[in-house]
Formats: structure tokens, C-alpha cells, sequence
């Protein structure tokens, strides 16, 4: 379970924008594109984060119209009508709008769509979305035909004003180093650091550094220098964030025990620091500090999904249903079709409770993940718990014929197997 840059405070639409382009999550990006105030944002940062909109939207219809075909030669009509509906709404580009509504067309008057809709290639470098299917290609940097001081902006945007300040305010040889560094090329982007004068070695520097360096697998040094950091400035969040992180993945597990207790006494970073003592003690097998952990971080206002599920978890085992209920409630809607989160909705099944609303949420999940069985055995099990054998037998044979059902689905499958024979 991943805290990082998630815990500690809002995120801005603009940088959770980016980070959804950069993995190809394509519905993320129109999510975001909606929350973003273009009201705020000079005249070049919105044409750059207007192009990323655009592109994510018919990388997203694309991969609906290759889905529909799919589904219309499968037999799967409703499916098929559904997906060619949905990338009308979500393209940006008349080719692909065009591609859509012809496929839509073949739909209505019966027939299959002809070979060069489906050959047809996407306007954008795709095929993913990290909610609704994984990326099959690399994607193109948007911002490569940007200037240094708008890549800064766009890039800086989720910080806190006072900090992305002082990068933008930074010498020319640390922010050199440092768009190097989220080009990726680490190799050159330590070169680079070492080039930055001595007396702009801050406690910024050291963060950019020591993170690097812990990228890098120099894990010691890393520690190094992020203390460092703090040590010139406490309140540095990112370096003390980084420095938990690498603590956790060395297994030097006391370490950061003392740190997080440590900077809950002094008063720093308190909601983040519980929540990161509730994922520690969940880890060692402490389940009861695990959950009070997790309850006062969640009462200093931390809403991270992944800790309203640990707590959820951690209710539920000692039958506080009610509770672990309402945190599963706080979760997002369900993917691209909205809806019940999957995880509240197997929380209904385990319960026998709000089945129809469970099977819809799971029938969701499986459109935005086809390859995934878990959505399938959900949906047998929704079936077998409603009664609906034959249709439950269909899906479980489905995925008895799966040649690579993970093993932690096996036994789940067998069960169900066992409920039908009888």
C-alpha cells in the first residue's frame, strides 16, 4: 500500500492531470479536466493542458470503438451500444467522432462494422487507461515543444505556492538538473546536481538529491542527504516524506517508528504520520493500533481511499459493520461509469446486502477491466446469490476455461463450483 503524495493535503487538478497523461490513464484526464478553473492559468499552460485533454479523449473513444467491435461480433449488443455511445461523447476529434457513429450505425442496421473502422488507428499514441485498461503503447511528452519556464509551471502545479516558488526562483544549473530528472535520465541528472554551486546547496537541493539517489538504488546516501534536509528545514514535507518512504522499502522498520512518533510529538505532519503507523502496524500483524492509528489519522482529515479500506477492513473484523460500512461509502464512484466502488460492493456481497447495485458495480469494473477474472467471479457469485444458477454457470465454466486464473481466484472459483453441483 502506497501513501506517498497522497496523504498530505489536496492535490492540484492540473499536476493530478499530468500524472494521469504520463501513465495513460486517459479517463483520469478528462476527470481532472473538468476540475481544473482555466480562469487561473496563463494562456500557454491552458493550451498545453487543453492539447492533453484532447488527446486523452480520443485515446478513450478509440479504445471504446475497438471494445464495441468486439462486443457486436461476441453478440454482446447492449455492450456493443453502450461502448460505440460512449466514445461519441468522449472524442475530441471529428475522425474519431465519425469512426463512432458509423460504428454505432452498423450497430442499429444490423450488420458488422466493415473493415476500415476497425482498422482504423487511434489519433493519439494509446490504448489505455489505468482505470479502464492498461496502456499497450508508449506515450508521447506533450510538453516537449514547451519553454523551460512553462514545463516549470506546468509541472510545479500541485505544489504549494511557496515552495513551487522557490523552484521557479532557483539557479539555472538545479532546475537544469531537476528537468532532467523528471525526464527521467538519472544517470545525467546526478552529473547535473553536482554542478549546482555550493551555496545553493539548501535543503531543497538535498531533497531532489537524496531522492534521486534513492531512484538510483543508493539507498544510504539517499538517507544522507534527506536528513540532511530536514535538518536544515523540519518542516520540509516532501524530504521527510521521501525519507519514511525509503525506510519502509529497507525494512529498517524501528527507524521509522521513531521518526513518525517522533514528528507526531512535535506537532509535524500529524495525520500523515498516523496513517503511516496504521500501514506499519498492519504490516507487523498489529491489528488493534493498526485501527487506532488509522482512526486519528482520519480524524486530523486524512481521506486517503487506501486508508478508508485498511480501517474498513480493520471494522469489519471485529464486526463494527456499520462503521466499516460508512468509510467504504467515502470511496469514489466506480470507474468510468460511476456507480458503487468495487470494494463497497463486495463488501455487499460478503453481507448478502444492495445486490442489484453490487452486480452493476462489478458489471462496471469488468467494462473498464475485461481481462481481469476478478470481476467475472464477482458477477457468478452476485448470480449464485440471487439464485440465478444457469447464469452463474455460464461464468464459472467461463472461467474454469481461463488458462491463467491467478491462483488466489482458484479456490473462490471451486467453491462456487461446489454450490452449483448440489
Amino acid at each position: 500500500m502506497s501513501f506517498l503524495k497522497k496523504l498530505f493535503g489536496p492535490k492540484d487538478p492540473v499536476e493530478e492531470m499530468r500524472q494521469c497523461h504520463s501513465r495513460q490513464d486517459w479517463a483520469g484526464v478528462l476527470v481532472y479536466a473538468k476540475k481544473i478553473d482555466y480562469d487561473t492559468l496563463d494562456e500557454q499552460l491552458c493550451s498545453a493542458i487543453t492539447a492533453l485533454e484532447h488527446e486523452a479523449g480520443d485515446a478513450l473513444a478509440q479504445l471504446n470503438v475497438e471494445e464495441g467491435i468486439w462486443a457486436h461480433k461476441s453478440g454482446n449488443l447492449l455492450r456493443a451500444r453502450e461502448d460505440f455511445q460512449l466514445a461519441i461523447e468522449q472524442s475530441r476529434s471529428n475522425e474519431v467522432r465519425e469512426r463512432a457513429k458509423q460504428a454505432l450505425a452498423a450497430l442499429e442496421k444490423g450488420e458488422i462494422p466493415d473493415a476500415a473502422i476497425e482498422s482504423s488507428q487511434p489519433t493519439a499514441k494509446q490504448t489505455g487507461c489505468s482505470t479502464c485498461s492498461p496502456a499497450t503503447a508508449p506515450n508521447e511528452d506533450a510538453g516537449a515543444d514547451l519553454d523551460e519556464e512553462t514545463r516549470m509551471e506546468l509541472l510545479l502545479a500541485a505544489m504549494d505556492p511557496a515552495l513551487a516558488d522557490r523552484y521557479l526562483a532557483a539557479g539555472k544549473e538545479f532546475r537544469k538538473a531537476w528537468l532532467t530528472t523528471q525526464d527521467g535520465d538519472e544517470k545525467l541528472a546526478l552529473k547535473l546536481f553536482a554542478d549546482v554551486p555550493n551555496d545553493e546547496r539548501n535543503a531543497l537541493f538535498l531533497f531532489e538529491k537524496g531522492s534521486l539517489l534513492a531512484r538510483s538504488g543508493q539507498t544510504k546516501q539517499a538517507r544522507k542527504d534527506l536528513q540532511a534536509a530536514l535538518t536544515l528545514e523540519p518542516g520540509l514535507f516532501p524530504a521527510f516524506d521521501a525519507l519514511v518512504e525509503i525506510l519502509f522499502a529497507s525494512k529498517r522498520l524501528e527507524d521509522l517508528e521513531k521518526q513518525l512518533k517522533q514528528n507526531i510529538a512535535e506537532q509535524r505532519f500529524v495525520g500523515y504520520c498516523w496513517a503511516r503507523l496504521a500501514e506499519l502496524d498492519a504490516n507487523r500483524g498489529k491489528l488493534e493500533p493498526a485501527l487506532a492509528a488509522g482512526l486519528k489519522a482520519m480524524e486530523e482529515g486524512v481521506a486517503d481511499p487506501e486508508l478508508l479500506v485498511l480501517c474498513s477492513q480493520l471494522l469489519e473484523r471485529e464486526e463494527r459493520f456499520a462503521e466499516a460500512e460508512a468509510l467504504l461509502k467515502k470511496l469514489p464512484a466506480g470507474g468510468c461509469g460511476g456507480g458503487a466502488h468495487p470494494i463497497l460492493a463486495e463488501y455487499w456481497l460478503r453481507h448478502g446486502q444492495n445486490l442489484n447495485k453490487a452486480l452493476e458495480s462489478f458489471k462496471s469494473a469488468m467494462r473498464q477491466e475485461s481481462d481481469n477474472p476478478r470481476w467475472l467471479l464477482r458477477i457468478a457469485q452476485v448470480y449464485v446469490a440471487k439464485g440465478w444458477h444457469k447464469e452463474a454457470t455460464a461464468q464459472v465454466e467461463q472461467l474454469m476455461q481461463s488458462g491463467r486464473l491467478p491462483e488466489h481466484f482458484k479456490a473462490e472459483v471451486n467453491s462456487l463450483a461446489d454450490q452449483l453441483q448440489r
